[in-house]
């Protein structure tokens, strides 16, 4: 049977933003990729059942969603502050200290990690076949595909 759980392989990353800098980055479940739009997008809704007026409000929380993804993502690096000291994705200051460029850089990484559409350690073998298509194959033997009808299953 396939296998359907993250690979727990971190994979490691040198930083072009940083000569010298590197990253050791896993990919998060879909438990964690869940979780991690659920930080995203925090709405609350009011409504006022004397008046029958109602609000709503979005709060984007990018702040948020980085320092988790750093916190979850990054096993192990070797980056630094001015004085020498490890830093530490754990801790907010951290995670503020650190340069644009390079978080960025990591920001883009993690992203890339968790495109679904990218060759990944636990799928090897990607299924040739889009869901939208049908195959049939031809009296030659040679297979031919076509866009999937709304009729068919």
């Amino acid at each position: 049977m396939p296998r359907a759980t993250v690979s727990a392989e971190p994979q490691t990353f040198d930083l072009r933003s940083c000569p010298g800098g590197w990253i050791k980055l896993r990919r998060m479940s879909y438990g964690e990729r869940l979780h991690r739009q659920d930080i995203a997008m925090q709405m609350s809704m009011q409504a006022d059942n004397k008046g029958k007026t109602a609000s709503m409000s979005v709060t984007p929380t990018q702040t948020q969603v980085a320092a988790f993804e750093l916190q979850t993502c990054v096993v192990e690096h070797n980056l630094e502050d001015e004085s020498g000291r490890t830093l530490n994705f754990h801790s907010a200051i951290d995670c503020q200290l650190l340069d644009g460029r390079i978080g960025e850089e990591i920001s883009s990484l993690i992203d890339t990690m968790h495109d679904w559409d990218t060759d990944l350690p636990n799928s090897v073998v990607k299924s040739a076949v889009l869901s939208s298509e049908v195959i049939d194959p031809s009296p030659d033997g040679n297979v031919q595909r076509r866009p999937k009808s709304r009729n068919s299953s």
